[in-house]
């Protein structure tokens, strides 16, 4: 499948998706029905992107770019 989980160091999942959101991209955030392996790796939530055929490379530049906003504004 085409799912992207991840996490940024000391930043919320929901504050990722909130600024994504801002930027005209959608995620999800969350435990997706996972919370037993987030308790084990101690994470409170994770992000998580997901791609398909009919996504193009401009729709995962602006994914990339929007991470990178996000990593720029939490320093």
């Amino acid at each position: 499948g085409g799912v992207i989980a991840f996490s940024l160091k000391g930043i919320h999942a929901h504050d990722v998706a909130q600024i994504l959101d801002g930027s005209g991209v959608a995620i999800r955030a969350g435990h997706h029905c996972a919370q037993p392996l987030h308790t084990k790796f101690n994470l409170p939530a994770t992000s998580r992107a997901s791609m398909y055929l009919y996504n193009t490379f401009d729709e995962v530049d602006r994914l990339i770019t929007g991470i990178q906003k996000v990593k720029d504004i939490f320093g």
